[in-house]
């Protein structure tokens, strides 16, 4: 079921279990235990496009580049945090106990495809929060069974220490 705010249609809230642990590991976060969520999560700080006010997600990681020093995330297009990125794309993150000033990118089709290749090239043919992997990854170019998930490329801002 979907329902409509601010002319923005949007999905239900996850079921209740998994809202939960996206809750406490936003807990988790806030009292310094970050470190033990690894680097498969972090923690976005944004401010919400409508009323201005900061907001935290959990997030899983789906690939860093540390060359570049970039996190790469996958989200639905009506995310809500993915929406309020699109509004103001400079804010913070947390990886473990570290913030860093991060720019927000939204690759093309082409890139994002290509990112998603080289993702799923590395092994890593789990499930993703934004959508799911195919059985067989190589029945499709890209092995994702529906339409590619909106992903969004985290950029360090120079000059800072990169996990």
């Amino acid at each position: 079921m979907t329902k409509r705010r601010h002319g923005v249609q949007h999905n239900r809230p996850p079921p209740g279990g998994r809202r939960r642990l996206a809750r406490f590991s936003v807990a988790l976060f806030r009292v310094g235990l970050g470190p033990v969520l690894g680097r498969r999560l972090l923690l976005l700080h944004h401010t919400a496009r409508t009323d201005g006010r900061l907001r935290h997600t959990a997030l899983e990681v789906i690939a860093y580049d540390a060359g570049r020093g970039s996190w790469i995330l996958a989200s639905p297009a009506d995310a809500p945090w993915f929406l309020d990125l699109l509004a103001a794309p400079l804010t913070t993150v947390q990886v473990g106990n570290r913030h860093y000033a991060v720019t927000a990118h939204f690759p093309e089709a082409d890139e994002a495809a290509e990112i998603m290749a080289r993702h799923l090239s590395d092994g890593a043919r789990r499930a993703c929060p934004a959508g799911g992997v195919a059985e067989n990854a190589d029945a499709r170019p890209h092995g994702w069974t529906g339409d590619l998930p909106a992903l969004v490329c985290l950029d360090a801002a120079p000059g800072q220490r990169l996990p």
